[in-house]
């Protein structure tokens, strides 16, 4: 027997107990098998003497002197496993015979299906964190809007000061012209009546102007400070949209990453 051969017999044995795995190992050559030793959940039921099947991977391999590899699935020995057999040629080339193993996949396929499972999951975590952070962003521009917009209304009642101002100036000239009216009237005596009855009417409309033109303005204090709290809140929240915005925009950035490792674990899970 060829010395290389023998040293693949030595091999075999141990090489099972060496890589801690489920393995089938398998030595023969060029007509039958030398060595065969199930592994725990793999047995091909190949007893020493046994002539090579000619449909065999390792007959295959033997009869052209190249390594040849399938996956056998369930069906077949009631698990999947890889098969790998390789020619053993001696120092000339010629073939002198052939090992194979074959490797549960037990342990790879649930490694498989985690990753597709945990890959699927992160897909749709991503896109509905993607969707959270298109919505904060459109928040986050409201709010800035609204914040925009009252303080634009804030400007205009503040300009309203100015017509208050000269609304309080009409009524304060009036009231004095309707008072000198009404001196003058007395002094005119029964001829300055009438005129005295304007001075009256001008008194009321001007006491009228002003009394408004305090509600007006009392008014407009009030809604000012209402407008103050509203952009104080809004600010605040704009902060928190934006602050959202950013971290859902980091989440996803990370989520994304998370999903390309995952979907590289799935296609080195993957069985070649």
């Amino acid at each position: 027997m060829e010395k290389i051969l023998e040293s693949f017999l030595d091999v075999m044995p141990v090489l099972k107990d060496m890589l801690q795995d489920d393995l089938a190992v398998y030595v023969a050559d060029t007509t039958k098998c030398l060595y065969y030793r199930a592994g725990d959940t793999i047995d091909l039921h190949i007893k020493a003497g046994q002539k090579l099947a000619i449909d065999g991977p390792s007959y295959k391999a033997i009869q052209d002197g190249k390594i040849h590899s399938l996956i056998v699935p369930k069906e077949s020995y009631g698990v999947p496993f890889k098969s790998v057999s390789y020619p053993i040629k001696d120092s000339q080339g010629n073939v002198i015979g052939g090992v194979a193993i074959g490797k549960g996949l037990d342990k790879q396929l649930r490694v498989e299906e985690v990753a597709e499972n945990m890959f699927s999951s992160l897909q749709q975590t991503n896109a509905s964190v993607e969707e959270v952070a298109a919505d904060s962003q459109k928040l986050s521009l409201s709010m800035n809007n609204i914040v925009s917009s009252t303080k634009s209304t804030e400007q205009k009642i503040k300009e309203t000061d100015t017509i208050l101002n000269l609304i309080t100036n009409v009524s304060s000239q009036s009231n004095l012209l309707a008072l000198n009216a009404a001196i003058e009237a007395a002094r005119a005596g029964e001829a300055g009546r009438g005129f005295s009855v304007v001075a009256d009417e001008m008194r009321k409309l001007s006491q009228m102007s002003s009394e408004s033109a305090k509600k007006i303005s009392q008014l407009l204090l009030e809604m000012r400070k209402s407008i103050d709290e509203v952009i104080k809140e809004v600010n605040s929240t704009s902060m928190v949209a934006e602050s959202q915005a950013a971290a859902t925009e980091q989440i996803t950035a990370a989520l994304e990453e998370i999903t390309s490792n995952s979907e590289e674990l799935v296609n080195v899970a993957k069985i070649v």
